[in-house]
């Protein structure tokens, strides 16, 4: 057994416990959580950690394939220059090797609390990582086509690549994905719209207000940006309505579905999405928002309508660091009025609830969510600074 002290722990099943003990048995798995003052507290062989201990994190929205991109693009040049950079990036030659950014800066993300992530994939290239790694992974395996011809061909692709991942030992988990609502065309939605065992789907949701104008009027960068990768496409038919009301008659409703950015996002928005569909969750990555757009998402929003949230990191082509706590931290700074036991309940919890990772996500009895040190907090207080860092001390 180890017996692990801290200034608070986060049991997340429960509220904060000032001056507690986490009990953790030799494999990892939690025994029990103790309180100040209990009649079973041990008195020898405690390891004191001078923070916060919380269960190991669940990085909702990620693309790890895109390692290799870290400090190549501009910050603050919107998403349309962000695409455009990020596609010229990959048409030339890689300045790193993919697969070695990708073995460096996944065992980081791990090192720094990552426990299991939900991962967007383009290609194989992240097969082999997550073949021997100690995350649990969800892969998203992600289909384009702002072209109705090149919907079948796109949608064939996507569904080899997800057998491909589901025909790993481990880390098999795969469905096919669309990539955003402007990006995917009726035809593309029909095909993978209601595949079978196709559970969750992930889709990029209003990263811009571009998208909002594109389907409301059909103007704006997002139409120029699609005849640019389309030469002679007929023009897009704007719909008058929001994006996700859009495309809703093409997804399946009984699938848990997770919008991620939601930066542009407003009530009618969220008010369509809870009404539609039970199973919709919301993922924020906002140091990359602020990375593209320079702006955040209105958080408090959603708390208000009680959505189920969750925190990502995107990619490290829009970060710095892969790292949930960092998220959190800017969150925290923006919004101080959400709790950090809320905060960290979108960061453990409610990943490892929308992925099915039941072991993850709480220290309960029985459960092995590993174990993550939270140093440098406010002094005598639960709050983070900017010094305070993170890392995994007991592996889930």
């Amino acid at each position: 057994m180890r017996f692990l002290s801290a200034g608070y722990i986060f049991p997340i099943s429960g509220p904060p416990i000032a001056g507690g003990i986490l009990v953790m048995d030799d494999e990892g798995f939690v025994a029990e959580v103790l309180r100040p003052g209990q009649e079973n507290l041990p008195d020898e062989n405690i390891e004191p950690f001078d923070g916060i201990l919380c269960p190991g994190f669940v990085n909702a929205h990620c693309h790890l394939e895109l390692s290799w991109a870290k400090g190549l693009i501009e910050s603050g040049i919107g998403l349309d220059g962000f695409l455009r950079a990020l596609d010229e990036l990959r048409h030339n030659e890689l300045p790193v090797d993919p697969v070695k950014a990708i073995k460096e800066e996944g065992a980081e993300m791990h090192r720094s609390g990552v426990v299991a992530a939900g991962d967007i994939c383009n290609s194989a290239l992240t097969v082999a990582f997550k073949e021997s790694s100690g995350m649990l992974f969800h892969n998203f395996v992600e289909v384009f086509a702002s072209d109705p011809a090149k919907a079948e061909p796109a949608a064939m692709k996507g569904i080899q690549l997800a057998q491909i991942f589901r025909a790993l030992q481990r880390n098999n988990r795969a469905s096919v994905t669309p990539h955003a609502p402007y990006s995917v065309t009726e035809q593309l939605f029909r095909l993978i719209g209601f595949l079978p065992e196709n559970t969750p789907v992930t889709i990029h949701h209003q990263e811009s207000a571009a998208e909002n104008r594109f389907f409301l009027n059909g103007s704006g960068s997002m139409a120029a940006r699609r005849l640019y990768y389309n030469p002679g496409l007929a023009p897009f038919r704007p719909t008058g309505r929001r994006p996700f009301e859009s495309i809703a008659p093409f997804l399946n409703p009984e699938q848990k579905i997770l919008l991620v950015h939601n930066t542009f996002s407003e009530q009618e928005d969220i008010g369509f999405a809870l009404q539609h569909f039970p199973g919709v969750a919301w993922c924020f990555c906002p140091n990359a928002n602020l990375f593209i757009e320079s702006r955040l998402p209105d958080i408090p929003l959603f708390v208000k309508n009680h959505c189920k949230i969750m925190l990502g990191t995107d990619s490290l082509a829009s970060n710095r660091r892969l790292s949930i706590l960092e998220e959190i931290k800017t969150i925290s700074a923006h919004f101080p009025s959400i709790p950090l036991n809320e905060l960290l309940t979108w960061a453990t919890l409610n990943g490892a609830e929308f992925y099915g990772f039941r072991r993850l996500g709480s220290f309960e009895k029985g459960k092995k969510p590993g174990v993550v040190f939270i140093n440098n907090p406010e002094p005598g207080s639960m709050n983070l600074t900017p010094a305070s860092t993170s890392r995994l001390i007991i592996p889930a």
